[in-house]
C-alpha cells in the first residue's frame, strides 16, 4: 500500500474495490467461456437455449449462496438475470415478442425478465404474440394472463383456444404494477385522461377522488395512451391531456410524472405467461395449465375437479370462457401444482380426461415466486 492510500482511507477502500472489480470481470469472462461451450453442446443436441427449470435452479442456488451476505437478494438476482441475458447472446441470440407498443407493462416485464442482451419484437395484439411464436418468428412470447385486481385477461384465454396445438406455456413472470399520471401540464389543468380500460379500473378510487370530472378516453394500451397525450401537448400545450401509464412510458415518450403509485392497491401485480414451441423439464416446484370442456349434465364440472381433490393435487387457479361454438357452452382453464411429466400428475390428468369432452395440457412450468 502506498503512502498516499495510508493517508487517505477513502482512497485505500477505492483501490480495494478496483482490485475486486478486476477479479469480478475476470471471473465473469471465465464463466462466459463455459457458457460458450454449453451453447455448442445444446445446439449440437437441439436443446433449447433458454431453459426455465435451469434458470429456477440457478436463482435458487445464488439466493442460498448469498444467505447471510450484506448485498440485497433482489440485487443478486438482477445481476444474474443480466448475466443470463449475456449468456443467451453468446449461445444463440434470442428474440422475445411482447404486447406493444414500446413502454407497455408487457415491455417492462419482458426486459426485466430477459435482460438487455436479447432482441425484442414489438407486437400490437395478444393474438399477434401467439401467432409469431407459433410461426417461429420469435423464440419466445410474453403475454399478460391475469391481474391481482382486474382478474383474468380474456384475450389471452381466447387465444389459447386457437393456438393450443401450436405452442406451450413455458414459464411465468410476476410484475408489480405501479401507475403514474403523466402530463406536460399542471395537475390542476388536467381535463382528460387517456389509458387502457383495465388501468382506469385499477385506479378507480384514486381517480374518483382526484379527478372525478376528467374525461376518460380508452386507448389500446397504456403506452399508446401516453403517446396520444404527448401528441396533444405538441399540438396544444394547454390541452389538459394526461395519461395513466408506467414511468418507463413517460421517459420514452416525453411526459412528466404528475403523480406516482396511483393504483388503488399497492400490491397490484400482473402475471404474464412465457410462450414457446418447446416444453419445459421438471423443476422442484412446477405448475401445469389445463384447458377442458365437459358435457352438459349435472355435476360434470365437479366430476373433473374431484379427480384432483381425491388425488390431493392442489388446484391453484380456475377461469372460464365461452367456447365460441355453442351458446352457453364454456371452456374451463385450470392450473394445478405439479409437472405434466411427473408420473403421478400424468396419471391424474388422464383420469380427469375421462370426464371431459376435450382436455388439453397447455404447458408445465416452474412456479414464479419473485415479483419483479
Amino acid at each position: 500500500m502506498t503512502d498516499e492510500t495510508n493517508k487517505d482511507p477513502l482512497a485505500a477502500l477505492r483501490k480495494n474495490i478496483d482490485d475486486i472489480d478486476r477479479q469480478l470481470v475476470d471471473l465473469i469472462n471465465q464463466r462466459a467461456h463455459q457458457v460458450i461451450e454449453v451453447g455448442k453442446i445444446k445446439q449440437g443436441a437441439s436443446i433449447p437455449i433458454y431453459a426455465p427449470h435451469r434458470e429456477a435452479a440457478v436463482m435458487k442456488k445464488v439466493a442460498t449462496l448469498n444467505e447471510g451476505g450484506v448485498f440485497p437478494q433482489e440485487a443478486i438476482e438482477a445481476i444474474y438475470r443480466e448475466m443470463m441475458s449475456g449468456s443467451f447472446k453468446l449461445e444463440q441470440p434470442l428474440r422475445i415478442g411482447y404486447l406493444g407498443p414500446i413502454g407497455t407493462f408487457s415491455h417492462l416485464a419482458a426486459t426485466k425478465k430477459f435482460g438487455a442482451c436479447v432482441g425484442y419484437e414489438d407486437l400490437r395484439a395478444i393474438e399477434g404474440v401467439f401467432e409469431e411464436v407459433a410461426r417461429g418468428h420469435v423464440n419466445y412470447g410474453l403475454v399478460p394472463i391475469e391481474n391481482s385486481i382486474g382478474g383474468g385477461i380474456n384475450e389471452a384465454l381466447d387465444a389459447f383456444m386457437q393456438y393450443h396445438d401450436r405452442l406451450n406455456i413455458y414459464g411465468e413472470v410476476r410484475l408489480g404494477i405501479h401507475f403514474c399520471l403523466l402530463s406536460n401540464g399542471k395537475p390542476e389543468d388536467v381535463k382528460k385522461i387517456y389509458s387502457r380500460p383495465e388501468a382506469f379500473s385499477q385506479c378507480r378510487n384514486w381517480l374518483a377522488t382526484q379527478y372525478p370530472n376528467a374525461e376518460r378516453i380508452p386507448a389500446e394500451s397504456t403506452a399508446a395512451a401516453v403517446r396520444e397525450a404527448k401528441a396533444e401537448h405538441e399540438r396544444d400545450p394547454n390541452c389538459g391531456a394526461a395519461a395513466i401509464g408506467s414511468s418507463l412510458a413517460g421517459e420514452i415518450y416525453g411526459l412528466h410524472s404528475l403523480f406516482e403509485a396511483i393504483e388503488d392497491r399497492q400490491s397490484n401485480v400482473t402475471r404474464f405467461l412465457i410462450l414457446s414451441r418447446e416444453e419445459t423439464e421438471i423443476s422442484k416446484k412446477d405448475k401445469t395449465s389445463i384447458m377442458f370442456t365437459t358435457d352438459h349434465r349435472p355435476g360434470s364440472l365437479v366430476d373433473v375437479l374431484s379427480v384432483f381433490k381425491r388425488n390431493q393435487i392442489n388446484l391453484c387457479h380456475i377461469e372460464k370462457r365461452p367456447s365460441r361454438e355453442v351458446n352457453w357452452d364454456y371452456t374451463f382453464f385450470i392450473e394445478i401444482e405439479g409437472h405434466r411429466k411427473d408420473a403421478t400428475v400424468a396419471g391424474v390428468i388422464g383420469e380427469a380426461k375421462a370426464h371431459c369432452t376435450n382436455l388439453t395440457v397447455l404447458g408445465s412450468f416452474p412456479t414464479c415466486e419473485t415479483v419483479l
